[in-house]
């Protein structure tokens, strides 16, 4: 599923915002991307390591559960399927 900028995701814990930044990481020593490229969009079958902020809050890409009301890919969505977690 691809994640665009401007999206409304609900994470792992329920919260929910718009997509306002999505960092990809480029290291294993930097999971979260803040040291990274930056996305407009990125395609979360990749499972590449990284995040994104929405709203008031951050998540990792294997946290999102839904994006624009649609489920995520339950497989996607796994930490055991996550590269370098």
């Amino acid at each position: 599923m691809i994640i665009k900028i401007g999206d409304t995701i609900t994470d792992n814990r329920g919260r929910t915002g718009k997509i306002t930044s999505i960092g990809i990481g480029t290291t294993k020593s930097d999971p979260a991307g803040e040291l990274g490229c930056l996305a407009s969009e990125y395609d979360l079958e990749l499972n590449y390591l990284g995040s994104v902020i929405f709203g008031d809050y951050w998540c990792y890409f294997h946290q999102i559960r839904e994006v624009n009301k649609t489920e995520v890919n339950k497989e996607i969505a796994t930490e055991e399927n996550w590269i370098g977690f």
